[in-house]
């Protein structure tokens, strides 16, 4: 049988799950603006701004490229392996080149082309045996001196296990350290910190502003009397971002 179940669950992953989980495609596209702007903008304005070449591999229905085409990106690529997701891509960034295509042979046609290559939740999908020939495959789409940014959910969250487990699909599960130990193997420099989160706006979102640092405080406290490293536990981010270079 092999893997003919992942096959299967991919053929109908936006009609048995993530269609159950989303809200609609006008709210997560706001939220992936914001996502984006606090969390890949930095990023990608150190190296050179709205003129970089930038792929995104799994770029799902387009709300990373959409967020970054409206902040004044161009040269914007995107591979992933649903037809209807790459349908309702070419519709909400059609500025973008898209492809239907698994990345493998995609980066093998495009050697050293990219100056970024995202990959946002993509990798826990991906088997163990199979992450880092992927990785691998990435670098040889970037220049010389190219990066990738590599988001995965964190498995130190206060809440992990749900995330772990809310998609039968996750093959893997990243903490920081791990993160940095795969790519480590690839990449000639790499750096882990955390996504930071977007807040709700309005006085919920500045309840939130005031609230959570004062309990993420709190809790700090109370890991470092339980001790063991404990205090060193990354559990107030739900992702961690891996910055690569080749």
């Amino acid at each position: 049988m092999g893997n003919s179940y992942r096959e299967k669950f991919f053929q109908t992953y936006n009609s048995t799950h993530v269609g159950y989980l989303d809200s609609d495609d006008k709210t997560k596209a706001d939220w992936f603006a914001d996502y984006v702007q606090i969390n890949y903008l930095p990023v990608f304005s150190r190296k050179g701004g709205e003129g970089l070449k930038i792929l995104e591999i799994g770029c799902n229905k387009g709300f990373a490229l959409a967020a970054l085409a409206g902040m004044g990106f161009k040269n914007l690529y995107g591979v992933d392996m649903s037809p209807v997701d790459i349908k309702t891509a070419k519709s909400l960034v059609p500025s973008a080149t898209l492809q239907c295509v698994d990345a493998h042979p995609y980066l093998r046609k495009n050697r050293k082309a990219f100056d970024f290559i995202l990959l946002k939740a993509v990798l826990e999908h991906v088997p163990k045996d199979k992450v880092v020939p992927l990785l691998e495959s990435m670098r040889e789409g970037l220049k010389d001196g190219g990066q990738v940014i590599i988001d995965v959910p964190n498995m130190d969250w206060i809440v992990a296990q749900h995330e772990r487990y809310m998609d039968f699909t996750h093959e893997n599960g990243f903490t920081r350290e791990s993160l940095a130990q795969v790519m480590r193997n690839v990449f000639s420099s790499v750096s882990v910190g955390k996504g930071k989160p977007v807040l709700s706006k309005g006085p919920r979102g500045w309840m939130r502003d005031i609230l959570r640092p004062v309990f993420i405080r709190a809790v700090n406290f109370g890991l470092r009397l339980v001790g063991e490293g404990a205090p060193d536990i990354w559990w107030d981010c739900r992702s961690i971002i891996g910055i690569g270079e080749k």
